[in-house]
């Protein structure tokens, strides 16, 4: 059993059970959860070979209060007969691919884990009906469970979500928890009974992993400048107080704060500056989103490409979010600086969430 959560809070559970029937493997899920007073219930059987391959997939119910899923995958002879709906159509199926049709049921993402190492461990893992999944090893961790530790393997999937899951594997082949987002893009957690007195343990943990990533990402794609003074020359300015805009302005920033800005005839531009051209551009003062929920932690680098420097988060899990605020602060994550406040209401089982801005 898993039991399910939505912004930390339980909301429900997911059951499941693998028999053996003939040669084959066969895992079949009833997951459901009630979302501000409305069911969303799912129902997942796969079948597979004894090393997990896939040879049947079948689901059908809701994701979320507004998403309904129904579509089958049958395997036969090097073909996959796909149905969605009421479209069907068929493909060639690889050597390695997996069955799986989003976030949910939990039980099919871990029959997925045992399935990709078994295999070999193939990145990226196609998989039907449609897309493929990247699994990354990010390293053990020990969780303490009622006073003992254990030790877990921590991984990220993407490519079944917009963006990046964590879960762990304890090492028995179980999933111990998933964190992810569900088709809403809320935050969603998945823990296997035993481990449920960690929750918080794993937000915070999948947060601060995650962040690291994106840090390392950045860094690889779009070096750091020279330490020093910076010097963006050349755009127009806009300067957010009403003044008309500056042509052929220059903005000096040293240490994180900008110390000079104006016509390029008026502003002194240290001889150690490195320089940015702005020609043809414009400058203008951060932006602030005033009622944000920063869901996941690929938000990040999103604002910044939009100029928002600063976000004000009105309600959000408080591991998750106080642990993305501190990556940004300390400069290890990509981001915007935070201002946040944590949820100040909730109803057990119906996610009725209540924060300061609403």
């Amino acid at each position: 059993k898993f039991i399910l959560h939505k912004f930390a809070r339980p909301i429900g559970e997911e059951t499941y059970e693998i028999t053996l029937d003939g040669d084959s493997l066969v895992t079949h899920s009833i997951f459901q959860f009630t979302d501000r007073g409305t069911k969303v219930p799912l129902d997942a059987t796969l079948r597979t070979s004894p090393d997990f391959t896939p040879r049947h997939f079948e689901i059908a119910g809701q994701t979320s209060r507004t998403s309904r899923v129904s579509d089958s995958v049958d395997i036969a002879s090097g073909v996959a007969t796909i149905r969605q709906n009421k479209d069907s159509r068929t493909a060639p199926v690889p050597t390695r691919y997996f069955t799986i049709a989003g976030y949910a049921p939990t039980a099919v993402q871990m029959v997925m884990m045992r399935y990709w190492t078994k295999a070999g461990k193939p990145n990226p893992l196609p998989t039907f009906p449609s897309g493929s999944v990247t699994i990354e090893p990010r390293g053990t961790e020990v969780v303490a469970i009622n006073g003992r530790s254990v030790s877990l393997e921590r991984f990220t999937i993407t490519g079944l979500i917009w963006g990046r899951e964590t879960l762990w594997m304890d090492g028995q082949g179980n999933l111990a928890a998933l964190v992810s987002t569900d088709a809403e893009y809320d935050h969603f957690e998945a823990i296997r009974e035993p481990y449920e007195a960690a929750l918080s343990t794993f937000v915070s943990s999948a947060a601060r992993d995650n962040m690291a990533a994106l840090a390392s990402l950045s860094q690889r794609l779009s070096p750091a400048l020279k330490q020093g003074p910076v010097a963006i020359t050349g755009g127009t300015l806009i300067d957010g107080t009403g003044a008309p805009p500056v042509s052929d302005a220059v903005v000096v920033i040293d240490g994180g704060r900008i110390i000079a800005a104006g016509p390029r005839n008026s502003v002194k531009i240290p001889a150690n500056a490195s320089r940015q051209d702005a020609t043809g551009r414009f400058i203008l003062p951060g932006l602030w989103d005033m009622h944000a929920h920063f869901e996941q932690v690929e938000w990040g680098p999103i604002y910044l490409a939009a100029g928002v420097t600063t976000v004000r988060d009105c309600g959000n899990e408080f591991e998750f979010i106080t642990a993305v605020r501190d990556a940004v602060r300390d400069g290890r994550g990509v981001g915007p600086r935070i201002l946040l406040a944590g949820l100040i209401r909730s109803e057990e089982h119906t996610s009725e969430l209540q924060s300061p801005c609403n």
